[in-house]
């Protein structure tokens, strides 16, 4: 039996159409971030790429994920270069013309970094500071505000330890307390808001009277 061809069509077409009336009805929220390098070092690309990376990782499947430059360049030019520092409001300010969801802020400090010696074995330590701010934009609220602070030791029994893979290991470490922070308070935030609109009435219904 042969299909018929229009038939096909207008089921790829309802399909279609399906697909973007779900798509309509359930917009992808907005996260901005913003993100500063401090650390200075000679390898800041692989450390952005180490945490950026990890961020869209976690969120692009449910978010839709900005790194907003613009608000870093906002926030400099009030003087502000330290986003450990800056103040909720200055950050909101910062952020007027957009409209986002959340905003996530994030900077890496200078890596602390000490050498370490023993008679078989010579090694370094690392410990990585990376303040952290989460803001829930339409509750005008912090959700998260604080920093990730983890350390990280290698040595080796032959040459030297790249200064390099000791932090981007000690920045994995930071990942793993970022992603625990994002879970519970960005994704189980999104999920809890999604629940209470559907169990809200709708403002076209009528109470149930007894």
């Amino acid at each position: 039996m042969r299909k018929n061809p229009i038939a096909i069509l207008f089921l790829i077409v309802a399909l279609l159409c399906a697909m973007t009336a779900i798509t309509m009805a359930s917009p992808m929220h907005r996260v901005a971030l913003v993100y500063i390098n401090n650390a200075n070092t000679t390898y800041d690309p692989e450390l952005d790429k180490c945490l950026v990376d990890n961020l869209n990782n976690n969120l692009s499947q449910k978010f839709d994920v900005i790194k907003d430059d613009a608000v870093v360049k906002k926030l400099a030019d009030a003087g502000m270069t330290d986003l450990s520092m800056a103040e909720r409001r200055d950050i909101m300010d910062a952020l007027a013309s957009d409209e986002y969801d959340y905003v996530i802020c994030l900077a890496v400090e200078p890596f602390q970094r000490k050498e370490k010696f023993t008679f078989f074995t010579q090694g370094i330590e690392m410990i990585a500071t990376v303040p952290c701010k989460i803001i829930d934009v339409k509750a005008d609220r912090y959700i998260y505000n604080g920093k990730f602070v983890e350390k990280q030791s290698d040595s080796t029994w032959i040459g030297t330890v790249g200064n390099k893979s000791v932090a981007l290991k000690v920045l994995e470490k930071v990942n793993k307390g970022l992603n625990k922070i994002i879970k519970e308070k960005i994704i189980a935030n999104k999920e809890n808001t999604m629940t209470n609109k559907e169990k809200a009435p709708s403002p076209n219904s009528s109470p149930n009277i007894k």
